[in-house]
């Protein structure tokens, strides 16, 4: 017991405190993560507002016939112009890096976009007027075959707005797009919008590691006085609780006397149920008392009780003559070994002994000489199967359950028990009560048509009477 209390010291606070405060931290990472994750995906959900009211803005704006024109020629109207400066204040007045039109041409660069119209702020107009879209411009190889085909799966005839991620040598943008549609509903160009989103999964990041941080200092100030709450209440208590049995338990292991089981009982004032607990166990340890000088009384009942049982044990499945296993006996190991071949686990044989002549010695010689015959019977039958139970289930049948290596040696094991008595009858010296006599049969287990031991044991006693004929036609010859 001294060895288990040094074992389980202190595991239960080690236990609350590694699972409360892996419940808590983990509540905040998930939490900070979701808050994160939440975080971005309005961000973009944002953007995506301001993208889509730009588009469809200027969408509205554009006489797309007009524009159809301006593209065949490569000429700028005045509508054009007046699209270019809406473009632009656009441009300026949301989060925009870029709002143009273009037109894809096929996926693979060079040349796989046209030029069409770029809004541009003026400070854009001032710093880098080479860089300027100009009308009709093929872009060469400036879009990538991916990038391409996202601009070209939008030249349909849906006009709403969709939205993909572009990672480009300047960072991450989210492109809107729509088409624009001509008069009889098919595409000539598409209108985009791209914002920056660099800043949103930044931002991620440092929101994700500062919710986390906060989230583990908030919840390891909690996790202190969480734990010095539980430790007043419940592991107080309970260390008072553990001693007060590890002391009960220790003076009943050395056996004193009734009148020395008492102990003070443990100081817990918690009004709940350690307390009543705690009430428990000191009634308990009352009734303990009471009853220990009984058990000692009744142990020894007991115990004269179990020796008693043994010996008739014994004695209901014990030949009285032989020593033998009875016939009671018989049938309980064959119950046993029904149950091996209903498991298919039964491998066994069963050999059939039946005396000769005991009628005769009886007769002629007394009951006691006749008694002497079994016995020897008994002997010689003990002497060749060392390992396997005999039972003697009638006043002069003997039955032999032959396992494991003398199962398999069945038959010559037979073979020398014959031999013995051959021997025997052929020793003149000896008394008749002394040449022991008797008709043998024998017979192994076969799984595909025996379905209990009663099949093999007929089998065995149908040859044990054919050995007897046979026996009493060779003495009559």
């Amino acid at each position: 017991m001294d060895e288990n209390n040094r074992k389980y010291n202190h595991s239960l606070r080690r236990s609350i405190i590694t699972v409360t405060a892996l419940i808590v931290w983990l509540t905040c990472i998930i939490m900070g993560a979701i808050s994160s994750v939440r975080y971005q995906v309005d961000s973009l959900k944002l953007f995506q507002r301001y993208e889509r009211d730009a588009l469809n803005y200027m969408a509205r704006l554009i006489d797309a016939e007009d524009l159809k024109k301006c593209i065949e020629t490569g000429e700028r109207s005045e509508k054009y112009q007046i699209l270019q400066k809406v473009a632009d204040d656009l441009k300026e007045t949301h989060s925009l890096q870029y709002l143009y039109i273009i037109k894809p041409l096929k996926a693979e660069p060079p040349d796989n976009m046209m030029d069409v119209l770029a809004a541009c702020t003026d400070q854009e107009r001032e710093e880098t007027p080479d860089e300027l879209t100009d009308l009709g411009r093929l872009t060469g190889d400036k879009y990538p075959q991916v990038v391409a085909a996202q601009y070209l799966k939008r030249m349909d005839t849906d006009p709403t707005v969709t939205f993909f991620r572009n990672d480009t040598d300047f960072g991450m943008i989210y492109t809107g797009i729509r088409p624009i549609l001509d008069k009889d509903g098919k595409p000539i160009a598409v209108i985009c919008a791209d914002i920056p989103i660099n800043d949103i999964y930044e931002n991620f990041i440092s929101n994700l590691l500062f919710s986390i941080g906060m989230a583990i200092i908030i919840s390891s100030l909690m996790l202190v006085a969480l734990y010095r709450w539980i430790e007043g209440r419940l592991l107080i208590p309970i260390d008072k609780l553990r001693s007060y049995v590890v002391e009960f338990e220790k003076r009943c292991r050395d056996h004193l006397d009734a009148s020395e089981l008492v102990i003070d009982a443990p100081d817990i004032d918690t009004k709940d149920e350690l307390e009543a607990l705690a009430d428990t166990f000191t009634d308990m340890t009352e009734d303990v008392k009471s009853y220990a000088s009984d058990l000692t009384h009744t142990k020894k009942r007991l115990s004269s009780m179990k020796d008693k049982m043994l010996t008739m044990d014994i004695l209901a499945y014990r030949d009285g003559l032989t020593d033998a296993g009875n016939k009671a006996a018989y049938m309980k190991m064959s119950e046993g070994l029904d149950g091996d071949i209903l498991l298919d686990e039964a491998e066994f044989s069963v050999v059939m002994i039946d005396l000769n002549y005991l009628k005769v010695v009886n007769d002629k010689y007394g009951h006691d000489k006749g008694d002497a015959y079994i016995k020897k019977m008994y002997e010689m039958i003990s002497e060749v199967f060392v390992d396997s139970p005999l039972f003697r289930i009638g006043g002069d049948e003997f039955v032999v359950i032959a396992e494991g290596r003398e199962h398999k040696n069945c038959k010559e094991l037979v073979e020398t028990l014959q031999a013995r008595m051959e021997e025997l009858s052929k020793d003149k010296s000896l008394s008749r009560w002394e040449s022991i006599s008797a008709a043998i049969g024998y017979s192994a287990f076969d799984p595909n048509t025996d379905i209990s031991v009663e099949d093999v044991f007929k089998r065995a006693d149908n040859l044990m009477y054919e050995n007897k004929k046979a026996m009493h036609a060779l003495r009559k010859d």
